[in-house]
């Protein structure tokens, strides 16, 4: 599909960043960033062949190499534009989640890329391991941040420098990337200050990281952590096999994305964590319903618990605001299959921190798009971003149509210009020959 230079949305979403972009710069960002909406294929090659009144391959490729070196600027500097439009800003109501995701990857001979265990299969991964945040709050969610982790051995192969103790002077672990990212954010400060994070992301360091800016949180905790509760310290399992059934209740829990319902017996214990204090744990134990209607357990051995610093939340509320971590799985997954996540071979990691971002930047302008009132005509549902992606091609396809319909005006005795007119609208080009 070819992009059209003026496009209403673009010019507008990308109007008044206040960065020192050059003219080529400026053009590479807005096709580039509308070429992962409506191009098939995600390349350099692909969008600038596509382009009307756009750079050339060439142009494109330095331009966005240039701009790979701003990319994290003009990401924190869109979200701050979001902050200024009433609907779109972050709310105290919402939640910011952290999660790490894999991203596949062909190549070895990629900066970053590495193998990488996943949950999903025993055999590890060939990708790269993003690290990122991302805001829920109901109708309005877009992702915050971004870094990429890499290993001692991948950063040792591209010949990154060394500190004497062999560490690799760039390498940050997982946690110090988080606690990175939760600085930046806490930059920003913004009122949203509720964290949802798996228990990978749960340490004693993070946690310190996430109260020393006021914020609260929940996550998963592993069944070792020991905690003290009635002055005995017990590991997170010795507790659970103490709580008699007699204090489990029923919760309904509703998934934020796909309102599908669950169900849990939930019970609850006030704890002491040394080094981070006082924590409310709960206990959860997923039910399904049988062919009688009645609940059973629906996995053996299947608990979980859930660890918080919320003081005034019920355990329902601190369930339910837990499901919200969904929806930054949700986001990995549009950002795959709506938005050439996973398309980027550029080989250098500048390269790839650039093409996130602006992925990021395609995912935020369709959600900004449609709270602007442009893609309304062009889908009756625009729930998801699946629905808002297809609204934004439909009004990309009548921007085409009009400039192909100007083109055949204005050159009535073109040739050239009936043929593509008629290739355009299914006419055999022999007519025109």
């Amino acid at each position: 599909m070819i992009v059209v230079e003026k496009n209403e949305i673009i010019q507008n979403f990308f109007n008044g960043l206040g960065l020192d972009f050059t003219l080529n710069e400026d053009f590479a960002l807005k096709n580039f960033v509308q070429g992962l909406l409506v191009n098939e294929r995600a390349s350099i090659k692909d969008i600038a062949e596509n382009t009307i009144h756009g750079l050339g391959e060439r142009q494109m490729n330095r331009a966005i190499h240039q701009l790979s070196m701003k990319s994290d600027d003009i990401l924190l500097t869109n979200l701050k534009q979001l902050q200024t439009i009433p609907g779109l800003k972050l709310k105290s109501s919402g939640v910011i989640s952290l999660d790490e995701h894999i991203i596949p990857k062909t190549g070895t001979r990629i900066e970053g890329v590495d193998y990488f265990h996943v949950n999903t299969g025993d055999k590890n991964t060939l990708g790269l391991s993003m690290i990122s945040t991302h805001y829920y709050g109901g109708i309005i969610e877009y992702p915050i941040d971004r870094e990429i982790y890499r290993r001692i051995r991948e950063l040792e192969k591209y010949g990154r420098e060394l500190e004497k103790y062999g560490k690799a002077s760039l390498y940050r672990s997982k946690n110090e990337i988080a606690r990175e990212l939760i600085q930046k954010y806490a930059a920003l400060g913004t009122p949203c200050k509720t964290w949802v994070m798996d228990s990978y992301f749960m340490t004693k360091e993070n946690v310190q990281e996430l109260t020393s800016h006021g914020f609260s949180y929940i996550s998963k905790i592993k069944r070792n952590w020991v905690v003290t509760f009635h002055r005995k310290r017990w590991n997170i399992s010795e507790l659970y096999a103490h709580i008699p059934d007699s204090e489990y209740e029923l919760v309904k829990a509703v998934n934020p994305k796909n309102h599908e319902k669950k169900h849990f017996l939930v019970a609850h214990r006030d704890v002491f964590i040394k080094k981070i204090g006082n924590h409310h744990l709960i206990f959860l134990k997923e039910l399904e319903t049988t062919e009688t209607g009645e609940f059973k357990e629906k996995y053996r051995d299947g608990w979980t618990c859930l660890v918080s610093n919320i003081d005034d939340g019920s355990p329902k509320e601190i369930v339910q605001t837990y499901m919200k971590r969904w929806t930054i799985e949700t986001s990995y997954r549009d950002d795959t299959q709506e938005l050439h996540l996973k398309g980027c071979m550029w080989r250098n990691i500048e390269g790839q921190y650039c093409f996130i971002s602006l992925v990021f930047l395609a995912y935020r302008l369709l959600v900004w798009a449609h709270y602007m009132g442009f893609l309304g005509a062009y889908n009756s549902e625009l729930r998801t971003i699946g629905q808002k992606h297809r609204a934004f091609q439909r009004f990309s396809d009548e921007l085409f149509g009009i400039w192909i319909n100007k083109l055949h005006q204005t050159c009535k005795n073109c040739q050239i210009a009936d043929i593509i007119h008629g290739l355009i609208y299914g006419i055999k080009v022999e007519k025109f020959l």
